[in-house]
Formats: structure tokens, C-alpha cells, sequence
């Protein structure tokens, strides 16, 4: 933990993208990543998977399937899924596509699905837990009950990585991110998908299984990982299953070679997965890799893709050529005025800039603002931070909209 009062603003990163930027410390001393040891056959992940198909759990409008992912105990694993494309004609070359990988809990969504068709994606959402849609969540018909397996299943999750002692193909993160690469596989095969525009998003778990896909698979155009990220050491293992863990499963060993464009989504208020952690591996990944930390983001499957409008149209900026959000530049205090200043490109409707005091890690943040006055390419607060602040960051509006939802105020940066 550092005992330094000095502010040290978040390493290595420029804000890019919209309405915010941020600035905030280190916190207490974490691992280097591991050198990276790949357990998963990458070529035959890269074939099309057999895909076999099922009555089981139809949703309107929705192609309902199982395809093979990897072998467990001997027999491949069956991966239910939800597909659908976009109404009407392909665009040339074809649809977009999004791999949408669901969160502890979770399960193939088709509400997640019908999100990205009406954005003009095709989308897949696969079940990584061996289990059948449930309930009536999400879109999911019926009133089936949860965590349903079928005969065909590959494991299920064990708290945090609390499979670590067995076998590696029979550990569930394993057959998790098998699962994930086998989609972008699968879509690639569909010829009204173009296979140069497929995406990769994930929620929670989900997010830390897109964060290791991100440095294994280079064909997805971009990754958004949702609330879940890199760098979790807290575990219940052994020093040498640690070391393991740190080089074989861990995304923060697979980040660096992450050379897809990547949004990182989180709120300052996350109670999960630390800020100071997620915003790690952000600045770890090796390509351009941009944060956008909302103030208030509820931590739930529902709020990861319809509270966040960013989402969209930061894919819309990587695969369909959409005009980019607004930018900032790196916020940084002024020593001449002693206050906050940020550079911006794009149009923003206010501005404040957000502190924080804490010296542990980042959870549950509730941040204090200061307004900001707006200039044509710059903001600047009003007042000076506190004494005792340790991060700050622009909250800012403007305008913008996906899927009908208006902007709110984010935090976004990125790395240069």
C-alpha cells in the first residue's frame, strides 16, 4: 500500500472515447503477470464446430442449438446456444457479429441476442456452465427450472478457480474460454456473417473469460470486457498452484498479446471486481485498450448491456465505420491554478470532475463532485481537490444514443 499523499494518476493512459477521463493510484503491490502457458490445442479450436440440433428451450425468433466444444472425461462437450441475425438483406460482405459470454449465474440469453440484432449485429449466446436456460430470465420461455444440466455438459464453475487441483481439461475455465473461441469458429462458418467483424463481450465472469480470450484468439475485431477482469489473486491454493494460475488462467498473463481494439465498462461503484484491478488490466492488454467507468453501474447481466449505450457505439466505431464518441485528453491537475484540467475533442454537454479518497482497493466508490466549467476544447474545474485525494476522474454528458437509451455520465480512458 502506498504511504504517499502525492495523487498518482492511472499509468501509461490518454483518455480516449467519450465523456470521461480519470486519474487515480495504484493501490497495494500486485504479482507481475505470469509468462503465459497456453493449455488450450489453439488449431482445433480454430475448426468448425459439429453442431447438433435441439428442441430444448426455443425462443421467438431465435435459432436454439448446441454445438461441440472441447473434450471432458474423453467425449466432447455440448455448448447450448441462442442465435439470430438481423431482419432483412445483409450488408456486403455481411452482418457484424457479437460473441456475448454470460456471468456467474448466468446462461444463454436471447434478450442479450435481440440487443445487438437491433443494433444491426448478429450475435451468439452460449450457456459456459453445462446447464439449459432457466426461468423466464432475460427472454428465456418458459418457466424451466435453473441450473439445469443435460448429458452432454462440461463442468461448472467452483467459486474462484476452486477447480484449481484438477486436471486442466476438466477445470471449468478451461472449457469457459474453449466455449468462447469455438463461437467465433462457429459464426465465421455462417455466410451471412462477414468473419472480419465479429466481436467479442462479456459480463462479470464473463468479462474475465473475454480478457484471456482476448490474448488467445487475434480474429475478434474488438473485445468489451463487462465488470470482470484480470489480476483476481485472492485464492485458496497452494504456492505452486498459484504460480500455475498466475502463467495458465489469469487474463492478466494473456493480456499483453490483447492487439484488438478493447472498451473496458465498469462502474466506480463496482462491489465485484476492484477499479484498481480492472483498470490493471486495461493498461496491460497490448492494444489500443479503452476504459469507460461509469459513476453508478448496478452489478447484473441486465445492466451490463442495457444501461450502457457506449457499448454500441464503440463497436459501431471499430467495425461499421460510425463517427468516434467524444474525446478527452488526460486529466491533469494545473500547478499555475491548482485545478483539474481536461483536453476534449467532440461535443459534451457538463462536466464534473469526481474524487476519491481511499487508500485500499477500489470498491463500492460513491464519488464526491466538483463542477467543471467548459471551454471549446477544454474543461476545468471549479475548485481545487481536497487534501487526501488519491483519484479523480471528468464525469461528463453528451450526446448520444444506442438502441434508444440516452448518454449518462461515464468515465473513459484509454491507453496510448
Amino acid at each position: 500500500m502506498h504511504s504517499s499523499n502525492k495523487i498518482r494518476p492511472f499509468q501509461k493512459f490518454n483518455v480516449l472515447l467519450m465523456l470521461l477521463a480519470c486519474a487515480a493510484p495504484a493501490f497495494a503491490a500486485e504479482p507481475a503477470p505470469g509468462k503465459r502457458v497456453i493449455p488450450w490445442d489453439g488449431p482445433a479450436l480454430a475448426k468448425v464446430p459439429p453442431v447438433h440440433a435441439t428442441t430444448e428451450r426455443p425462443a421467438n425468433g431465435m435459432r436454439a442449438f448446441f454445438y461441440e466444444g472441447a473434450d471432458y472425461k474423453g467425449k466432447p462437450t455440448w455448448v447450448f446456444a441462442y442465435y439470430a441475425a438481423p431482419a432483412g438483406t445483409p450488408p456486403a460482405g455481411g452482418w457484424p457479429a457479437v460473441v456475448c459470454a454470460h456471468g456467474g449465474g448466468g446462461s444463454a440469453f436471447p434478450e442479450w441476442v435481440r440487443k445487438w440484432n437491433s443494433n444491426g449485429y448478429a450475435a451468439i449466446a452460449m450457456d459456459l456452465e453445462g446447464h439449459l436456460p432457466g426461468s423466464h430470465f432475460f427472454g428465456v420461455q418458459g418457466n424451466f427450472p435453473l441450473d439445469q444440466g443435460h448429458p452432454n455438459a462440461g463442468p461448472k464453475r467452483i467459486s474462484w478457480f476452486g477447480d484449481i487441483a484438477l486436471p486442466d481439461t476438466e477445470q471449468w475455465f478451461y472449457h469457459a474460454v474453449a466455449d468462447v473461441i469455438r463461437a467465433n469458429s462457429l459464426l465465421r462458418s455462417f455466410p451471412e456473417i462477414n468473419p472480419k467483424k465479429i466481436g467479442l463481450t462479456g459480463i462479470s465472469w464473463g468479462g474475465t473469460i473475454v480478457s484471456a480470450v482476448a490474448g488467445i484468439d487475434s480474429r475478434f475485431a474488438f473485445v468489451i470486457p463487462v465488470y470482470g477482469g484480470g489480476f483476481i489473486h485472492k485464492h485458496d491454493m497452494t504456492p505452486e498452484q498459484y504460480r500455475v494460475y498466475l502463467a495458465k488462467w489469469d487474463p492478466s498473463a494473456y493480456l499483453p498479446y490483447a492487439k484488438m481494439p478493447m472498451l473496458w465498462v465498469q462502474g466506480a461503484n463496482e462491489n465485484v471486481f476492484p477499479l484498481d484491478k480492472f483498470s490493471k488490466s486495461a493498461e496491460t492488454a497490448g492494444g489500443p485498450s479503452s476504459m469507460c467507468i461509469r459513476p453508478f453501474l448496478p452489478h447484473g447481466h441486465g445492466f451490463g448491456w442495457e444501461e450502457v449505450w457506449e457499448i454500441g457505439g464503440f463497436a459501431n466505431s471499430v467495425v461499421k465505420g460510425s463517427a468516434p464518441m467524444p474525446r478527452f485528453a488526460r486529466p491533469q491537475v494545473n500547478p499555475k491554478d491548482g485545478l483539474v484540467h481536461a483536453k476534449y475533442t467532440g461535443e459534451i454537454q457538463s462536466a464534473a470532475v469526481g474524487f476519491s479518497t481511499a487508500t485500499t482497493e477500489w470498491k463500492n466508490q460513491t464519488l464526491p463532485t466538483i463542477p467543471c466549467t467548459i471551454t471549446k476544447d477544454e474543461v476545468i474545474a471549479s475548485k481545487p481537490l481536497p487534501t487526501g485525494t488519491t483519484a479523480f476522474m471528468i464525469n461528463a454528458t453528451g450526446a448520444g444514443v444506442w438502441g434508444g437509451a440516452s448518454a449518462n455520465s461515464v468515465l473513459v480512458m484509454t491507453k496510448p
